[in-house]
């Protein structure tokens, strides 16, 4: 047969987009799709997933979420439609690729931080637009870098820019330096963006040279709230801190901490995870 082979869907369970070059059965797609939002990432050409050999692999399963589960979790608020999409069934193999949902326990801790940080999967671009001083000084008051005093906080209430400059760039010195901010503004650019809210000009340029992702982040930081590369960019900030690891001792403390950088919000994310517990921990697994 002259035709070149084209890579069957394995059990991924989807079409790869293109033949494959070459004509080499499992052979990787070359045309870099995955640099446009919602295009397929580079492995998903592969006509099954590559072979592992893991002892763990007893206590794996997959996990599958459901747009139900997904508003159970999120109980009281109604998650994005892409967003339910891209964690339900576009992003599905990707997680699994990366092994964040073939273990209960971890796909719960993961979950759940995202559930907190993206407002119960209803934003995928942080709000700085705080309408009491007393939630700015409970974010950016004293067990914040920036140490917002209570004077300050009264004049940022409904000035997220202003507020992104004090707390984000030059106006905290630490957090620009950490960030890289040089120039004004900087702070408000590059607010927390994605599911995981990744935040800071340095975090944008890290991320988005990942291999997976390869897109240039610093001059479309738009790009950060794209349902699928927000998957992506959870996935690789939780891959490059180590929480899997934490994930499976259970511990919830020490996932926030490298998330966050403190503890803000961890009653609440001890309360969803709570609750992905009860819906995914002791769930049947396909």
């Amino acid at each position: 047969m002259d035709d070149e082979l084209i890579c069957r869907p394995g059990p991924f369970g989807f079409d790869p987009p293109e033949i494959a070059p070459g004509g080499a059965v499992g052979a990787p797609l070359m045309t870099p799709l995955w640099n446009a939002p919602g295009s397929i990432p580079w492995y998903l050409g592969w006509g099954a997933p590559p072979f592992l050999f893991l002892p763990q692999a007893e206590e794996m399963k997959n996990v599958q979420v459901t747009a139900a589960e997904l508003s159970l979790l999120a109980a009281g608020y109604k998650p994005l439609a892409e967003v339910v999409e891209a964690l339900c069934s576009k992003a599905e193999a990707y997680m699994w690729f990366h092994e964040i949902n073939r273990f209960p326990l971890r796909m719960c801790h993961f979950l759940a931080q995202l559930a907190h940080e993206s407002g119960r999967f209803t934003k995928l671009r942080e709000s700085l637009n705080y309408s009491t001083s007393s939630r700015i000084l409970e974010v950016f008051g004293p067990n914040h870098s920036a140490k917002v005093t209570v004077e300050e906080a009264e004049a940022l209430i409904n000035s997220q820019q202003a507020l992104a400059e004090r707390v984000y760039g030059l106006g905290n010195p630490t957090k620009a330096a950490e960030f890289k901010h040089k120039v004004a503004g900087e702070g408000f650019k590059f607010r927390g963006r994605g599911l995981i809210q990744l935040t800071g000009k340095a975090n944008y340029e890290k991320f988005g040279k990942h291999p997976d992702i390869k897109l240039d982040l610093v001059a479309k930081p738009e790009l950060a709230e794209d349902p699928f590369i927000a998957v992506q960019l959870a996935v690789a900030f939780w891959k490059e801190r180590d929480l899997s690891a934490l994930a499976d001792a259970d511990n919830v403390t020490a996932i926030t901490k490298r998330i966050n950088g403190g503890t803000e919000g961890l009653g609440d994310r001890k309360k969803l995870l709570a609750t992905a517990k009860d819906i995914w921990l002791n769930k049947q697994m396909s």
